[in-house]
């Protein structure tokens, strides 16, 4: 009996079903999962012994305590990652250290593996030095919080300040990089004073109290050789405050409220000691004008987001015109500079044009949205490979003087229009949101300005939520309809109408359209509507939708959004 017993000890006998020699089990089914006849009792009990045999087979194994010290580190890894972010109030706390009191072993390989001791915070006083001590020669992430007292901070710092070579990461209130003198706290200036050389990260908090710009410290003697992300608050970087030769994100920002200036030669300055720089982000701080003898330009082969605002919209498109970025991701806010009493321009007016290089100079994409309740824009678009998204904000004296969006509208849409190139636009689309006052529309003759600069139009997409009737979109189709001055059709390779929500869609106007278009030559392949005044109607044979079907290829209910791609994480 015993023999038989370990015959079935062994995996291979367990794993080969026909040898298993159970009564009542029919070996030719038994390979397929399948039973002859059903069981009896006695297949029953053989079935229960078998069972028996894999546990105790399984149990033969090695006990899950005594895993190898590679798989606990990784394990132990993976659990200190969960509370990796610097930012979470349990960072440098080690809450995952229940687990390594399973054994004795367990707890002796996380107390003797350095990498596992690098978090420090001086939250946890006891558990920083601890820390610091394990932690061998590994490098070191602190994280300074902002309520710690004092003697409990100073400890911490001068426990670490001997193995400050080691400091990797730095994350520090940012209203301890300065005294009511202006200068760096006491209880921190020795940190900052000593030499860092395998700094990696600095960063400083932002403390919503803290509300005056200053100009970057020097930090570690301006020796910061591996530093490769620098994130600021209310402080503006300065050359000679770090290294940035190896910087690859590059933040900075302020509050609206208290905005401070930069110069956009000094501007420059800054992003040419960056060449491997991948993500720039600089808000809340308003641009100054380039020096007169600034001609240059700055290549940064790296970048692929930047972030900017809020200036105004001439100083902007200056700076885009002295950047080389060409694969870069864009987002800026800008207000929009009024020239000529009533007309408003986001980069230089006319007859100035985008340089042939500028960033947004090949644009395939483009969406405007009307901001409800607010004057200004969200401009969505993309050029070849890349996206950028825009708010365009108009001042508070033009408001003033000129009256609100719902006034200017029009005017204010046209010098959109004329802030870029549109030569390769593919899709266009445009959404109005005005639900608390009327819309003044755009004329058939400012659609065809606006269409004349769209050759390339493919798709148009119209989105209309107002609450008024105005006649929104009549003056779109009666443009797309008519021919120029040179008897051409607008907008000759327009393939594709989406439209949205207006209440004053005409289909006799898109019938027309779709039988003028198709007699020249360049017919609609596809017409999508989603109108309340199709809404009752569950057959679309009842409509008009048969009849438009005759010139275009598809027609349905079902409009389509434009797609952009996708921004990298911000840092």
């Amino acid at each position: 009996m015993a023999a038989a017993v370990q015959q079935h000890l062994s995996l291979d006998s367990l794993l080969d079903i026909p040898s298993w020699q159970l009564p009542g089990w029919d070996d030719s089914l038994a390979v397929h999962g399948h039973s002859a006849q059903k069981p009896d009792a006695d297949t029953v009990d053989k079935l229960d012994v078998s069972l028996a045999i894999l546990s105790r087979y399984r149990n033969s194994l090695r006990p899950f305590n005594r895993l190898t010290s590679d798989i606990l580190v990784l394990i132990f890894s993976q659990l200190l990652s969960e509370h990796a972010d610097p930012h979470n109030d349990r960072f440098g706390s080690y809450p995952w250290m229940g687990v390594a009191q399973v054994c004795h072993f367990w707890r002796h390989v996380a107390l003797t593996t350095p990498l596992l001791w690098t978090h420090i915070s001086t939250r946890y006083c006891t558990a920083a030095l601890a820390c610091i001590e394990r932690s061998s020669e590994a490098g070191l992430s602190l994280f300074i919080y902002e309520d710690s007292n004092e003697a409990t901070m100073s400890k911490v710092l001068t426990a670490i300040i001997p193995h400050i070579h080691r400091l990797r990461h730095l994350y520090v209130p940012s209203n301890m990089m300065k005294d009511d003198n202006g200068n760096i706290r006491q209880v921190l200036q020795p940190l900052i004073n000593s030499k860092a050389p395998a700094l990696e990260t600095f960063e400083t908090q932002f403390i919503r109290f803290n509300a005056a710009w200053i100009p970057m410290h020097t930090l570690f003697t301006g020796h910061t050789p591996s530093l490769t992300r620098l994130k600021l608050h209310f402080m503006l970087p300065r050359l000679s405050a770090a290294s940035f030769g190896k910087l690859r994100v590059l933040s900075f920002t302020g509050r609206k409220s208290t905005p401070t200036t930069l110069p956009m030669s000094d501007f420059l300055d800054i992003l040419e000691a960056c060449p491997l720089l991948e993500q720039l982000r600089a808000e809340k701080f308003t641009l100054e004008a380039a020096r007169n003898d600034d001609t240059r330009k700055v290549t940064l082969e790296n970048l692929q987001l930047l972030q900017l605002g809020r200036s105004k919209g001439s100083l902007v498109a200056d700076f885009l015109n002295r950047l080389h970025i060409p694969e870069c991701a864009i987002k800026l806010k800008v207000h929009f500079d009024r020239y000529d009493e009533n007309k408003f321009f986001m980069g230089i007016p006319l007859p100035h044009e985008l340089d042939s290089d500028h960033p947004l100079n090949d644009i395939r994409k483009m969406h405007i949205s009307w901001m409800n309740g607010r004057d200004g824009v969200e401009i969505f678009g993309a050029t070849l490979n890349q996206p950028f998204h825009i708010h365009g904000f108009i001042e508070g004296d033009t408001v003033s003087n000129l009256g609100d969006m719902d006034v200017i509208s029009g005017t204010f849409f046209q010098s959109i229009i004329r802030a870029f190139n549109f030569d390769s636009l593919e899709e266009f689309g445009m959404t109005e949101y005005r639900n608390s006052y009327r819309w003044q529309g755009i004329s058939k003759k400012g659609w065809e300005d606006t269409f004349r600069r769209m050759p390339k139009l493919k798709a148009f997409h119209l989105t209309s939520d107002g609450g008024y009737d105005e006649g929104f979109s009549r003056s779109i189709l009666a443009a797309l309809e008519g021919p120029d001055r040179s008897g051409n059709l607008f907008c000759p390779q327009l393939e594709s109408l989406d439209v949205h929500g207006d209440k004053t869609w005409s289909s006799l106007q898109c019938y027309e359209i779709a039988l003028a278009r198709k007699e020249k030559g360049h017919p609609l392949k596809r017409v999508s509507m989603k109108l309340s005044h199709y809404a009752t109607f569950s057959d679309s044979s009842e409509t008009d939708l048969p009849l438009l079907r005759k010139h275009v290829e598809t027609v349905n209910l079902e409009p389509q959004d434009i797609s952009f791609p996708e921004f990298p994480e911000a840092p």
